[in-house]
């Protein structure tokens, strides 16, 4: 499996993975208008803005999708997600830590956070076996109902 920076035709398939209002919002919570233009699309998800990246599989499939930026002095990640035919086959155990490190390289921190929503149990699950807690909102930051904030703290 590899890892590179997403492109427009990643975003092209992307947009396919969330066919409703319940798929979009699990993804990507208020922040994604639906239905979408790929010109919203684009905007909400603030692709060129923010690093975004693209896991292929060894066919050379487009696997998965996140983002990251700096918040709170955190690797702070967002908009995660794996193809819809590949979930449950350990993808996300691999691209998401992959990912982190990147990101925790590229902004010089050493931990990483996420917003969830609580009731997506296969989310939760994932992120918790990579090491990450449910922990107190940011100071200042406000507080989504039904979301936890999620950290991650590298063990050197």
């Amino acid at each position: 499996m590899i890892i590179q920076q997403t492109t427009y035709s990643d975003i092209e398939t992307l947009k396919k993975w969330f066919p409703d209002r319940e798929s979009a919002y699990l993804w990507a919570g208020p922040g994604l208008d639906f239905p979408f233009t790929t010109e919203s699309f684009l905007q909400s998800i603030r692709w060129q803005e923010i690093p975004s990246y693209s896991l292929y599989n060894a066919e050379n499939c487009f696997a998965g999708f996140g983002q990251y930026y700096k918040k709170s002095g955190r690797c702070h990640l967002a908009r995660l997600v794996i193809a819809p035919d590949l979930r449950g086959k350990g993808y996300g155990q691999w691209f998401f830590p992959q990912l982190i490190a990147i990101g925790m390289q590229d902004l010089a921190v050493n931990e990483a956070s996420l917003f969830v929503l609580r009731h997506n149990d296969v989310a939760v699950g994932c992120y918790s076996a990579l090491g990450f807690r449910v922990e107190q909102y940011p100071e200042g930051h406000e507080v989504y109902d039904g979301v936890d904030y999620m950290v991650f703290k590298r063990v050197d």
